[in-house]
């Protein structure tokens, strides 16, 4: 074979026949045969010429063998039987194939096979060739089909790009249909399994109840066999709550009729332009008007000296510290401050102590008579402060001690225009951005309330509110006071150092502002107890000192102890508040190997994601309870107070308490965002209620080995009605736990 294929003539041109699994290749040589002589007839020539021209026509329609030089070989019967066997294989014009296979499996290719799938009628049929079926069934993408099908683009020019638009927007109109049906479906399931929850372990917790009775039974009646059926006693029924005394259902359908007029109350605009105008605001004037309708004098109201606290921070505090203060120095006083935590006779307080509900019921009774026919009709805060007034009237109290409301100059509580005393807390941002766009705006409104011959005390820190501040007292005449530091009094009273140290974090915040405005009412009214004592003083007077002792407000920065937990409370919901509360929280549990857990609601989603930014900064919780916030009725849960009442009633609670749900997995899903951001564990627990998210870190963390104790430390802030559901919460636990004990 090698002595045969050395003689071979070199190719003068070269076809490449490519395949799926062979390639072959032909060469096209001039072949001379054999058996024809150069001294050949010219018949025999001429035949040879007509061979050579059938053999070219031959060429032209079909590819040519591989041809070996006959007179190289030498025998014609030997060459002939070397020559390969051809097989004619049709051309294939890959650029085609290439085209077809991706509109194939383009996304227009799909939808349009999809679009044809269920007609298979209409489609056109083609047979394949058989060569097409050999290259299909050796190649996967299968490029072999028929040459004479007709291609997809020939078929349909003018509706492909039809079809595509049509299929993909209905593709995306029906996801989107399936995406947000699925959603509602997933929520309304999830809020059916918990409520599902929450009711079987009730009824676990029942049972379980039940079944371990009759078992103390059992155990006493075999310890002592004679006496089992004497000692025996018959299963107790549960006790029944305790009925209402008819005051306590007075006062409840009188706070029922009150916030009614929560309608009537006028929205909150913005600061007002730095211009001095002498004309009066129309909700001022409504309420003294109000005052005229039911017997109160401007004389009467003039004849009782004032104190107004005005700011962002610290009003509700600084108020009950001036209040705590005047008390030890033997002075009446009558405070209205607000919000409430728990009731809403909180608001008004004599001589320390909130108003009773027989008090408040006969005052709301009386005056609501006399303004069924005022038109307008008064607002709710409005109907307080009148009713504040009415009751410190009947008191007799020497001073009113009066937290002025958000809007400041304009608000109905600021009607004392004979004011003497008059301090401005610290300053930031409101809960919403309704009085202005910046700091000195606000201060701006802030600073209305200054009046002539007063004296004006102020903590704000910010260079330029104290600015603003000091141009309006200037306008007045007046002369401005920023109160000392705190921490100026520790070291001025010695003797006093330790108490100071270790006072509430409140008092170390608004403690030196309600100190000064305490001395000014003293120096005008009472001086044989300031002698001595200066604007600005930092001595502390024995009454002082016993009133910064015996300061106590409920919900701001409380400690309780109950079972497994230090139960750390803040109702903080701005930025500067919830800065001092984690300040607070991280100085008091910083030396504690205790896990941190924190518990969060929010009632509305202003700033919630801030306020959880704050929170995660140097400190590490190790879970993060996110709860909706309690629906508390006069301190007892709306399902209980409102249980008689009407069917939409009962709707509407339910529905506030889908929205607070919804509310808390939007808080949760933030600290999740905030886990992802700075790429910690998500530590994130919803529960639908605080006794619920206390029961799971129980059994989290409650159950030891050897025997150990371990405490947790959970910082419950975000919201007022948090912190008082949380109160409350432990005080029932607390009371279980020694009835139990007793």
């Amino acid at each position: 074979m090698y002595r045969i294929c050395r003689h071979v003539a070199l190719p003068r041109t070269l076809t490449l026949q490519c395949s799926n699994n062979f390639f072959k290749m032909s060469f096209k040589s001039p072949t001379v045969p054999s058996s024809v002589s150069p001294a050949a007839t010219p018949t025999a020539q001429s035949s040879t010429q007509q061979q050579q021209r059938q053999r070219k026509k031959s060429f032209e329609s079909k590819p040519m063998p591989l041809t070996i030089d006959e007179a190289a070989v030498g025998n014609k019967e030997q060459a002939k039987a070397m020559r390969p066997v051809v097989t004619t294989v049709p051309q294939i014009n890959i650029k085609d194939q290439r085209d077809k296979w991706l509109a194939k499996v383009s996304p227009g290719g799909m939808q349009r096979k999809a679009k044809a799938r269920p007609a298979p009628e209409t489609e056109t049929k083609t047979k394949p060739s058989p060569m097409a079926s050999f290259v299909g069934a050796n190649n996967a993408t299968n490029f072999g089909k028929s040459s004479n099908a007709i291609p997809e683009k020939q078929q349909q020019p003018d509706d492909e790009q039809q079809l595509k638009d049509a299929g993909s927007v209905a593709e995306r109109k029906s996801w989107m249909h399936r995406m947000h049906g699925a959603q509602q479906q997933k929520q309304a399931q999830w809020l059916k399994d918990m409520q599902a929850k929450q009711q079987a372990g009730r009824d676990i917790q029942q049972q379980k109840m039940q079944q371990l009775k009759p078992q103390a039974e059992i155990t006493k009646a075999t310890a002592n066999p004679k006496t089992a059926v004497k000692s025996a006693p018959e299963p107790e029924p549960e006790p029944e709550p305790e009925p209402k005394s008819p005051e306590r259902l007075a006062y409840l359908d009188t706070i029922r009729q009150l916030n009614a007029y929560q309608a009537h109350e006028p929205t909150a605009g913005r600061a007002k332009t730095k211009t001095k105008t002498d004309k009066s605001e129309p909700n001022i004037e409504h309420t003294l008007q109000c005052l005229r309708e039911t017997g109160y004098e401007q004389s009467e109201l003039e004849s009782i000296p004032v104190i107004q606290v005005a700011g962002t921070k610290g009003r509700g505090s600084t108020c009950l510290l001036v209040e705590a203060i005047l008390l030890s120095h033997g002075v009446k006083t009558g405070v209205l401050c607000a919000p409430h935590l728990f009731v809403t006779n909180e608001r008004i307080r004599i001589d320390g102590e909130a108003i009773s509900d027989a008090q408040f019921t006969e005052l709301f009774q009386q005056l609501q008579t006399q303004l069924a026919q005022m038109q307008p009709p008064p607002s709710y805060q409005k109907l307080l402060m009148i009713m504040a007034c009415h009751a410190f009237r009947n008191a007799k109290v020497d001073v009113a001690i009066i937290e002025v409301g958000s809007a400041c100059a304009s608000d109905c509580t600021n009607i004392m225009s004979h004011t003497k005393t008059i301090g401005i807390s610290t300053l930031g941002w409101e809960q919403s951005f309704s009085l202005s766009n910046s700091l000195r705006d606000i201060a701006w409104a802030k600073a209305a309330i200054m009046k002539p011959e007063a004296s004006i005390y102020t903590s704000a820190t910010q260079p330029e509110c104290f600015e603003v501040l000091s141009q309006r007292a200037k306008q007045l005449g007046l002369q401005l006071h920023r109160v000392p530091s705190y921490s100026a009094y520790a070291e001025t009273n010695f003797s006093d150092k330790k108490l100071l140290n270790s006072a509430n974090f409140a008092v170390k915040l608004n403690g030196s502002l309600a100190i000064q405005l305490a001395y000014d009412y003293l120096r005008r009214h009472r001086p044989e107890y300031v002698t001595g004592l200066e604007h600005n003083a930092t001595q502390l007077t024995p009454g002082a000192t016993r009133g910064l002792e015996t300061y106590v407000q409920r919900g701001q920065f409380e400690v309780m102890k109950h079972d497994m937990f230090n139960v750390y409370m803040d109702s903080a919901d701005t930025l500067e508040s919830m800065m001092m509360c984690r300040e607070w929280f991280y100085t008091r549990t910083r030396s504690s190997r205790a896990p941190k857990v924190l518990l969060f609601s929010k009632v509305n989603e202003f700033n919630s994601k801030d306020l959880l930014t704050i929170l995660r900064h140097n400190v590490r919780f190790e879970e993060a309870g996110f709860v909706p916030s309690p629906s508390l009725f006069e301190g007892e849960p709306f399902d209980v107070a409102t249980k008689e009442q009407d069917k939409a009633t009962k709707d509407a609670i339910t529905w506030h308490s889908m929205e607070e749900l919804q509310r808390a997995r939007r808080n949760a899903s933030n600290w999740r965002s905030l886990c992802e951001e700075d790429g910690t564990r998500d530590t994130a627990q919803l529960s639908i209620s605080i006794e619920s998210f206390f029961d799971y870190l129980k059994e989290k963390h409650g159950n030891q080995r050897y025997g150990m104790r371990k405490e947790l430390d959970v910082l419950v802030t975000g919201s007022r009605e948090l912190v008082a559901g949380t109160i409350t919460w432990l005080q029932k636990m607390k009371d279980a736990q020694f009835k139990q004990w007793h």
